[in-house]
């Protein structure tokens, strides 16, 4: 036997936290508007039943015109589960409760998930249950995320309320004309104690901007500053692996044992001990900043530029994702209504820097600033910083343009509701960050990075003319390099780094192999890692991206134009700079 049901509720009510407790699933959830438009779809079994859950968009009504609101419209229209479980915010219960009586008049079987009554009862807010279950001719169970077997609750009385027999007619609430608001007073009395409102601090007028950047550089300082011990010892401990390794493979023939070390190995344990350090570091500081609430605000805070350039703070959302991994960021340009605003957000999202463009950056940052053994974590996080702000700056620019030519259109407008400030899940927020990104993000590397470096060291064996092939591919490139200030071997990297962003430092150095024994510096000269950066910063994006790209456009002309844009510009950028240097 399987019972249908849907999670419906506003965005940011903590849904998708209560749809992961009763599947065991662990969608991502996120501390703003907006996060996703598809429903995901998860079970749990009961006494023998199944319960097939759908965890629908956050909408505020069905009438609406978002993308949002269509699926959940269309999904109910469509399929009409069994039980419905709206989930209503116990601290904002005034505004969730307009959604639960619209409901309540089109579906028969209701169940009240009445969410995050521990943020509620913090604040002196304590809605009466019984009279909300009155009114709304519905089960009302309180939830909270420190209380597992309040979930267990809610789990049984969907299984009650999927048996009961079900009765016509309007619900009490509708028949004495109560609106959301008249039903709040009546079920909660007191309205308990004011927040301490911090957004005058995260969006004020004159200081909003510096705490923004300054919350950037803290990111940034923290990552460079924790990220250069380990990454030391990990490059250590697999030099002496290595070691090892060869030791056991000696009797292998020399071309299969070169094969096995010079190729897969060490690219592979280069791209982890470059790699893993910064990301274990940044990702749980980003998560942490989006379950805190900032995501949102940077949303609304980058809403007046995005605006002037003819789009609004969704793309700033988009953009802020794309830092955590653009092909992240191009999904979340789900959530701009307006086609030409969201292709146009789609295109620009690769001029950000993702993660597994950091390490790079952050070598490059070390080479540029500390040739005289003077580099601080001061500077480099300063360096990180200013990359973002010419990310952010770029990226305005090109939308401009491309809303002022060939995406022009009409400007959709922008509401965002601002989520409190919470307390984040230490729990959750390690699983996310560590294995959700971290590991996910590393695992993908190194399964490119292992068939990259085959490929390179292959190349390498290679003669064309009595030279190694790969030589001979870096010097054919020689003269385009030229131009944009960089060496054949650099660009050679970066097309081979196409898989993913985070191989080039490696590839680099085994394509240039010998002649530099190692060392960067000799690799990046002053003049070369600078317009390494920029083109770090703004070339093509990675194929996972563009795979992302083509799946939502359907396009080839769009997928081609997010190609061309990113690495038009780093173009431009790299050859200025090299004429002027």
């Amino acid at each position: 036997m399987s019972v249908s049901v849907a999670l419906a509720g506003n965005p940011n009510v903590g849904k998708s936290t209560v749809f992961n407790a009763l599947t065991g699933l662990r969608q991502h959830t996120g501390n703003w508007t907006g996060k996703t438009v598809a429903p995901a779809v998860g079970r749990w079994t009961l006494e023998g039943t199944t319960y097939e859950a759908v965890d629908l968009p956050g909408i505020y009504s069905l009438s609406g015109g978002t993308p949002e609101e269509r699926v959940t419209a269309a999904y109910l229209e469509a399929h009409s589960p069994q039980v419905l479980v709206v989930v209503l915010d116990a601290t904002a219960l005034e505004r969730t409760l307009a959604l639960a009586l619209e409901l309540q008049a089109l579906h028969p079987r209701l169940v009240i998930c009445l969410n995050l009554t521990d943020e509620a009862e913090q604040l002196g807010l304590e809605p009466d249950c019984a009279a909300l279950s009155e009114a709304l001719q519905a089960p009302v169970v309180p939830t909270r995320a420190d209380r597992k077997q309040s979930y267990e609750l809610l789990r049984r009385c969907i299984a009650l309320r999927a048996t009961q027999q079900t009765t016509t007619g309007a619900c009490p609430a509708q028949a004495e004309g109560l609106s959301a608001s008249a039903l709040y007073r009546r079920i909660v009395p007191a309205q308990g104690r004011p927040r301490r409102d911090w957004d005058q601090i995260f969006l004020g007028k004159w200081v909003a901007w510096p705490v923004f950047l300054g919350l950037l550089f803290v990111l940034f300082y923290l990552t460079v500053r924790g990220a250069n011990l380990p990454s030391a010892l990990l490059e250590a401990g697999f030099s002496r692996l290595g070691l090892v390794l060869a030791r056991l493979l000696s009797s292998l023939p020399a071309g299969l044992r070169g094969f096995l070390l010079d190729g897969i190995y060490a690219t592979t344990a280069k791209v982890v001990s470059v790699m893993l350090p910064p990301m274990a570091i940044f990702f749980p500081l980003f998560s942490l900043l989006e379950d805190l609430g900032f995501l949102p605000r940077a949303a609304l805070l980058l809403d007046r530029p995005f605006a002037a350039c003819g789009s609004c703070g969704r793309q700033g959302l988009c953009m802020c994702m794309g830092v955590g991994c653009n092909a992240v960021g191009v999904m979340g340009c789900r959530i701009i209504p307006n086609e030409k605003e969201r292709i146009a957000a789609i295109l620009t999202n690769a001029l950000v820097p993702c993660n597994g463009r950091f390490p790079t950056l952050i070598l490059l940052a070390g080479l540029i600033l500390g040739r005289n053994g003077s580099l601080s974590t001061l500077a480099m996080a300063g360096a990180l910083t200013g990359c973002m702000v010419l990310s952010g700056g770029v990226t305005l620019l090109m939308t401009a343009l491309l809303r002022r030519t060939v995406l022009r259109g009409r400007e959709a407008s922008f509401v965002l509701e601002l989520p409190p400030f919470r307390k984040p899940q230490l729990g959750q927020l390690l699983i996310r960050s560590v294995l959700d990104r971290t590991l996910r993000v590393l695992g993908r590397a190194v399964t490119v990075a292992a068939p990259a470096g085959a490929l390179i060291w292959l190349l390498d064996q290679l003669k064309w003319d009595g030279l190694p092939l790969l030589g001979v591919l870096a010097r054919g490139l020689d003269p385009m390099a030229a131009l944009l200030g960089l060496s054949g071997t650099l660009l050679l990297a970066f097309f081979l780094s196409f898989p993913a962003n985070e191989l080039l430092i490696p590839l680099a150095l085994m394509i240039a192999g010998t002649e530099v024994g190692g060392d960067p510096e000799v690799l990046f000269p002053l003049h070369t890692a600078l317009c390494a950066a920029l083109f770090t910063l703004f070339h093509w994006p990675c194929s996972t991206t563009l795979l992302t790209i083509w799946h939502e456009t359907k396009s080839l002309k769009w997928t081609l134009a997010a190609v061309l844009l990113p690495t038009a510009v780093g173009v431009i950028l790299c050859a200025a700079v090299h004429l002027v240097l």
